[in-house]
């Protein structure tokens, strides 16, 4: 693997752990602008002179499906808890007006 192949294998791997990082802190907002850089250095590695073997590319897949995964389980959490929430609201105003 050339020098310059690693680098951009750990560019990227970087970018993906950036972005775990916020899914994990429940700011999977903030991390759009990473994933637009994450999809264009991914371009750029697969149309440079060096593009990445099929292998490395499975692990970069898997890495993404990995967070979003992630970022799928807290989405169901989140929305669980407003449901439950909403459900004690309506509870609390329902036993108020007795």
């Amino acid at each position: 693997m050339a020098l310059e192949e690693t680098s951009k294998a750990e560019h990227i791997n970087q970018l993906l752990s950036k972005i775990e990082v916020l899914v994990q802190s429940n700011k999977a907002d903030d991390a759009t602008p990473i994933m637009d850089t994450l999809n264009s250095e991914l371009k750029r590695w697969c149309e440079s002179d060096n593009p990445p073997t099929a292998e490395q590319l499975m692990v970069v897949q898997a890495n993404i499906n990995n967070i979003s995964k992630q970022a799928n389980a807290v989405k169901n959490e989140s929305s669980e808890a407003i449901i439950k929430q909403k459900k004690t609201g309506k509870a609390i105003s329902a036993y108020k007006s007795v």
